[in-house]
Order: structure tokens, then sequence, then C-alpha cells
């Protein structure tokens, strides 16, 4: 879908953004612009997802309890491989 709109932007920003972009057209500068926007928002949201994700691992980590000994055990088995 295509969104036809008339808007104002600040010459020096839109200079500069087009010197970065490698391009001269606005439609171009503006839909990179907006593209690069997305990606970033997406990421955050992974990102914070993610890290409520592990937030909430971590608490049930702290649950668990470890059999006395256990460690020692885990660390002979990573010896043997």
């Amino acid at each position: 879908m295509c969104m036809r709109t008339n808007i104002e932007l600040d010459g020096d920003l839109m200079s500069e953004a087009s010197r970065f972009a490698g391009s001269r057209q606005k439609r171009a500068v503006v839909h990179e612009a907006l593209s690069v926007y997305v990606a970033t928002k997406r990421e955050e949201l992974r990102r914070a997802t993610y890290r409520e994700r592990l937030q909430s691992v971590r608490a049930e980590a702290r649950k668990l309890k470890v059999q006395s000994g256990a460690h020692e055990l885990v660390r002979r088995d990573r010896e043997r491989t």
C-alpha cells in the first residue's frame, strides 16, 4: 500500500540524510529512514521480550535447590567430554 502525503521537512536534516542514504530523491531517503526506524523498534521489542523471558527463567532457577555434591557431578561430566 502506498500513501501519498505532503509534509514539511527540515532542509538541513534532509540534506544530511541524503548524504548518508546516498540518494538525492526525497522519497528514497524517507523510505529508508522509515525502514530503519521500524527495524530499530522491532529489535527493541524483541530484546525487551527476551529480557522479560530471561528474568522469568532466572527467577524460576533461583527457586530450584541443587543437591549437595551435584556441582561435583557436573564438573566430572564436563571433564569427560
